[in-house]
């Protein structure tokens, strides 16, 4: 079996997801990035010139897309590393082409439905990995399980930590719930001076975001560098279910721990499948 490592990154063209890309591709691995954004995806492949990297168009918030994307990724003939990192905040209620929630869709639905999807691909592998980035903004609210989709007073930023939490959900779910040998990890970055957030039209948020990072962000390197972290260090090769920041294991909020509320989330998010 080959050494060299197939790994997808999705939202591999911007912020932490790119800086991870330039990480990652001194390892000599072959990255497949994932992004909606094709200018972006053919800029980055110009920019870092290598013959490793690849890049696949998808609005990972819809369904169709999603799955033609699946079907594209399956025909590797293995997978060794998912990293789930594609997210939006979206400053007011946005549904897709199925009526659904994007917050929920995008942050949540992909995560599920892509490490889902390539299992058997990771299966293939030595050392299947799958890394998915949170955010310690998952402490800020509980869920209401009855209104995961954020139908009921939508406010922006309660929905964006809330999908952070289902992040968690997920990864502390994944091998109870899935009898398989590929690991699952989730992490913080850390508060990044990013792009992120930017997709929303508030003049004043994006004013507010822009003065805030440019005095308390970190780079996106460092933000990227947990991520490179749980993808190569051979210390969590054999790790699971946990969630790290700077590349240690940290505890997250005692209700992502409720393994009642997890079983409820996961149950509900396969009927989306």
């Amino acid at each position: 079996m080959s050494k060299k490592k197939n790994i997808i990154i999705t939202g591999g063209t911007d912020g932490i997801g790119l800086a991870a890309v330039k990480q990652l591709i001194e390892y000599d691995d072959n990255i497949y990035i994932i992004s909606k954004n094709a200018e972006k995806g053919n800029k980055v492949l110009n920019q870092l010139s290598s013959p490793n990297i690849d890049f696949f168009q998808c609005d990972l918030s819809e369904d169709s897309q999603l799955k033609i994307l699946i079907k594209k990724l399956n025909k590797l003939h293995k997978i060794d590393t998912l990293i789930n990192n594609a997210g939006a905040y979206f400053f007011k209620r946005e549904v897709n082409n199925e009526n659904i929630e994007k917050t929920f869709a995008l942050n949540h639905l992909s995560y599920f439905k892509l490490s889902l999807g390539l299992l058997d691909k990771l299966e293939e592998s030595e050392d299947g990995r799958i890394i998915n980035v949170a955010s310690n903004a998952h402490k800020r609210f509980d869920l209401d399980i009855d209104d995961i989709e954020n139908k009921i007073n939508y406010n922006g930023w309660k929905s964006y930590c809330r999908s952070k939490l289902l992040n968690l959900l997920f990864t502390y779910s994944f091998q109870k719930e899935i009898k398989t040998k590929v690991t699952c990890n989730c992490l913080h970055p850390g508060f990044v001076n990013s792009n992120f957030g930017n997709n929303n039209n508030n003049i004043y948020l994006k004013t507010f975001a822009k003065i805030v990072k440019t005095f308390l962000a970190i780079s996106t390197q460092r933000g990227a560098e947990t991520i490179t972290y749980l993808a190569k260090s051979d210390k969590v090769k054999n790790i699971s279910g946990k969630y790290f920041y700077k590349k240690k294991e940290k505890r997250s909020s005692a209700y992502s721990y409720n393994e009642k509320i997890a079983k409820i989330i996961w149950k509900k998010t396969l009927e989306y499948m």
